[in-house]
């Protein structure tokens, strides 16, 4: 790949500490489940880009000691971003990650408010059925997309993605396989305005039993509109069209499916409100509606201090077919973070979490951190 000589090359690698005090780390069931903690993380990433391409490779490695209770937490991840243009119509992207965690409910880290409406969106991350579980989860995933612009109005957009879930240490839970694919034709109307359609289809597959795999279409249209030059909504709205296998036969399934992002962007502050619905498989089993809404906000109160709101309500539902239960999160926290130097940042947070399902069980945490980051190395 020939590359101009004047690549920019950036490396860095952020440390962070902080002490924090959960009141129910794991959303476990019980009382006496509060207990102190310190995490220490350290996040390097490396990037090369240029007018025709870019990679990007960045990892995280965090340890969190608790005081009491509970035995200590690895989580670790790792992924490779990459761009290239082909030419001045036709642009290729993808994206590989690796990653082994254990489901908790962490404010430490800000949080992206995001709303870019591109490409493929990914199966949602925290899966709430998998909360309260403290089981190990691994995920690799890739996904690929080319982007190409028919002509002045019109482009094409065609994104695949696979991924993979394991957890090897629970017999209760269901490894799982999925794989999706999405083209989307999108016609700008006029400066504010795009119309389109969107097309996409995937299949769920759980490791352990052949009952529960299923295969989903959803025929969608989007639209994008800018109600002002910072303020943009962007979405669409479908059925999801789902067949899945049982112990006999098979069973079908019609469902609401889409997205929406409304995006608010200024100088000193931004606001994103995201919202999706999809057809997805669970970690306890089944293709279930998973649906999630969310708001952040975040304000530069100065050249050197900024804070972060945020909220978030997700569900799952029963199974499409089989016997379960529909689970709902509800998540919201705060965060300030301020510069001391160029490199060295400090930062709070506190939030609140909680998971409940049809049974009547709920179980909540409260959390609050203190903390500070440095960051080595910048741009040569």
């Amino acid at each position: 790949m020939a590359t101009p000589a004047h690549a920019q090359i950036d490396s860095e690698v952020v440390v962070s500490a902080s002490a924090g005090y959960d009141s129910n780390p794991f959303l476990a069931f019980g009382g006496d489940r509060d207990v102190a903690s310190f995490r220490l993380e350290l996040a390097p990433t490396i990037s090369r880009s240029d007018e025709i391409s870019s990679i990007r490779v960045s990892g995280r490695v965090e340890h969190v000691e608790y005081a009491r209770l509970y035995d200590s937490a690895q989580n670790l991840s790792a992924s490779v971003d990459a761009t290239y243009r082909i030419n001045e119509r036709l642009d290729v992207a993808a994206r590989v990650q690796i990653a082994s965690t254990i489901s908790t409910t962490d404010f430490t880290r800000p949080v992206d408010a995001g709303g870019d409406g591109e490409g493929l969106p990914p199966p949602i991350d925290d899966d709430i059925t998998l909360l309260g579980d403290r089981q190990r989860r691994n995920t690799a995933s890739a996904q690929a997309s080319l982007h190409y612009i028919a002509s002045e109005f019109d482009d094409i957009r065609w994104t695949a993605l696979v991924q993979t879930q394991r957890y090897p240490s629970s017999n209760n839970l269901e490894d799982s396989d999925y794989a999706s694919q999405q083209i989307a034709y999108t016609r700008r109307l006029n400066e504010d305005i795009t119309l389109g359609g969107v097309l996409v289809g995937s299949i769920s597959n759980f490791r352990n039993s052949r009952a529960g795999d299923a295969k989903m279409i959803s025929p969608q249209l989007s639209f994008g509109i800018r109600l002002a030059p910072r303020f943009e909504v962007s979405g669409s709205a479908g059925l999801s069209f789902t067949r899945t296998k049982l112990a006999q036969g098979t069973s079908s399934s019609t469902t609401f499916a889409g997205n929406l992002s409304l995006c608010y962007k200024m100088t000193l502050d931004n606001f994103c409100l995201t919202g999706s619905r999809q057809v997805l498989p669970s970690a306890i089993g089944g293709v279930r509606e998973q649906s999630s809404i969310g708001a952040t906000y975040s304000r530069r109160l100065s050249e050197r201090d900024t804070i972060q709101l945020g909220g978030s309500y997700a569900t799952a539902s029963s199974p499409l077919t089989g016997i379960g239960g529909d689970f709902k999160s509800i998540r919201g926290y705060a965060r300030y973070e301020r510069q001391l130097t160029e490199k060295l940042n400090v930062f709070a947070s506190a939030g609140y979490s909680d998971s409940s399902d049809d049974f009547g069980s709920k179980r909540s945490n409260v959390q609050g951190v203190i903390g500070i980051s440095y960051r080595f190395g910048g741009v040569r």
